[in-house]
């Protein structure tokens, strides 16, 4: 294939990702609705498992974390050194501001990649 036509491909390929985004985006909204559904149908009948011919489902509360107060959180782990309370990821845009402006960031290295930007004409 010459160049002309893998942009061709790429953007024909990337309308069909979109137009399955789409219907995704669709799905799960309806899958939340129904969930909502099932949930409250539970929850009304004071159970919290239900089955079908095709499928059982159990319905439990979680806690999930929420953080209030970031420079208690931020203190907090920093004091006690319990850093597996965050991820470890790097904040690209906070370090490639320092690393432009030239700070070093230590433990830390930067790697360049390519990219391909592709633009659809209307």
């Amino acid at each position: 294939m010459n160049i002309n036509d893998l942009i061709n491909e790429f953007v024909e390929t990337k309308a069909l990702k979109e137009g399955f985004a789409e219907q995704i985006k669709s799905c799960n909204e309806k899958l939340a609705r129904i969930e909502a559904d099932i949930m409250e149908q539970m929850a009304n009948a004071g159970i919290s498992k239900a089955a079908s011919d095709r499928a059982s489902c159990t319905m439990r509360q979680v806690t999930h974390p929420a953080i209030d107060d970031w420079d208690a959180f931020y203190k907090h782990v920093a004091s006690t050194g319990e850093f597996e309370l965050l991820h470890k990821r790097l904040s690209s845009a906070a370090f490639k501001e320092r690393w432009e402006a030239g700070e070093v960031v230590p433990g830390t290295s930067s790697s360049s990649v390519w990219e391909l930007s592709v633009v659809r004409r209307k």
